[in-house]
């Protein structure tokens, strides 16, 4: 029964030990679910830059190739062609002003997990207790027991419980017959 009771101890502790590790250790699925979540919020703020990048990357081509464009903004700044005249007309909206917002900055986070010995010590825990409960177990069956030994103490030592072969050595040594 000693086996079985270390062996069933063992297993459930290392049991609990793999599946503290799985759900919740460093290489878990709750660490994997936030780094899954972290890659989607980052897919999507890069969406938006490359979407912020190719705007921008029209307006470039437009500008250096297309001189009405650029006639556009330089109007809009109240520069004026040689023959023009500037006429500012009060009370109107001012011109739009276009700012391109990139968004904030999106740092990484380290995800949360137990650390290692956090598990093992559950498997340790674990294994304890299962130990211990399986040895009351078979204590209250009667197949362990807790008898203490006697000693006897002559002179302030311990001294060694006696036996039956001493006994029948001692008794022989004395001319008893055995």
């Amino acid at each position: 029964m000693t086996k079985f009771r270390f062996l069933a101890a063992a297993i459930s502790g290392t049991l609990f030990y793999v599946l503290t590790s799985i759900s919740c250790g460093r290489n878990s699925v709750w660490a994997e679910r936030q780094l899954e979540e972290q890659k989607r919020l980052l897919s999507a703020h890069t969406v938006e830059i490359e979407k912020i990048n190719e705007e921008l990357s029209l307006e470039k081509v437009a500008l250096e190739k297309d001189m009405d464009v650029v006639a556009a903004y330089a109007r809009k700044l109240s520069y004026i062609k040689d023959g023009e005249k500037l006429v500012i007309i009060s009370g109107l909206a001012a011109a739009e002003n276009r700012i391109y917002d990139p968004g904030t900055v999106q740092l990484h986070e380290p995800s949360k997990y137990f650390p290692e010995w956090f598990c093992k010590s559950v498997g340790l825990v674990v294994f304890t207790g299962v130990y211990f409960i399986l040895l009351m177990f078979d204590a209250g069956r009667g197949l362990v027991s807790y008898r203490a030994r006697k000693t006897a103490r002559r002179g302030g030592e311990k001294a060694e419980p006696r036996s039956s072969s001493r006994t029948e050595v001692r008794m022989a040594s004395q001319g008893a017959v055995i």
